[in-house]
């Protein structure tokens, strides 16, 4: 009787080896290795239009054509690819912890558009406006508040920063698994939402079969 050879195990590629161990978190360096290593390459992508699609739709009745967007944990500037960059009169407002990304976030929004974009280094929790007087038509948390079991408890302190008619917009992905760190952000934040600090204008749910992944979307102020 012959016996069939034991596939070897697979061997995971260096990338995805330094991404399983790596702990982002506040950490500035662990973020620029992040980017430098494009993990977060796939926000630019035809699989995350759709989530972007929501929030273009939200920012489409809800910031003026003249308004201002204040993108938190902006990255690369996925934001101002998928949304803002036929919107010629919003004013955009990005800022991250990392160096890195935000080189890319220039190059992203360009020289056309330099004139009303603003890229600033620094955290979620330690973000101040740069004019105290600023406000914001729209705040943007995509897929950031993962990375913080304390993010959720922020959002009063980014609350004094809309505009009067302003609206916060939250993505988070669905943990995958059930030790994730995520998921203490993930119940928090549907806590709040169900509570009655903010009022809720819509909120959505969104699901790829291919990838698996799923995303919660909540428009509110």
């Amino acid at each position: 009787m012959a016996h069939r050879a034991e596939a070897a195990p697979s061997v995971p590629s260096s990338r995805e080896a330094r991404r399983a161990k790596r702990r982002l978190g506040a950490d500035p360096e662990a973020w620029d290795e992040a980017y430098r290593a494009d993990e977060f390459a796939r926000l630019h992508t035809l699989k995350e239009a759709p989530r972007y699609g929501i929030i273009g739709a939200w920012l489409r009745h809800l910031v003026p054509d003249d308004g201002h967007v204040l993108d938190g944990g902006c990255g690369e500037g996925a934001l101002v690819r998928h949304v803002l960059r036929d919107r010629s009169g919003v004013h955009y407002t990005g800022f991250d912890v990392s160096a890195v990304a935000l080189e890319t976030a220039r190059r992203v929004i360009g020289p056309d558009d330099a004139h009303r974009a603003r890229l600033i280094r620094a955290g979620l929790a330690d973000f101040e406006p740069p004019d105290p007087a600023e406000r914001y038509d729209a705040i943007v948390l995509t897929e950031v508040l993962s990375y913080s079991g304390e993010s959720v408890s922020w959002l009063p302190r980014f609350r004094r920063w809309l505009a009067a008619d302003g609206v916060m917009v939250v993505t988070l992905q669905h943990p995958r698994r059930p030790d994730s760190g995520a998921n203490g952000p993930f119940r928090a934040m549907h806590a709040t939402m169900d509570g009655d600090m903010w009022t809720v204008l819509d909120r959505a749910t969104l699901t790829n079969p291919r990838s698996g992944n799923a995303w919660d979307l909540w428009v509110f102020r």
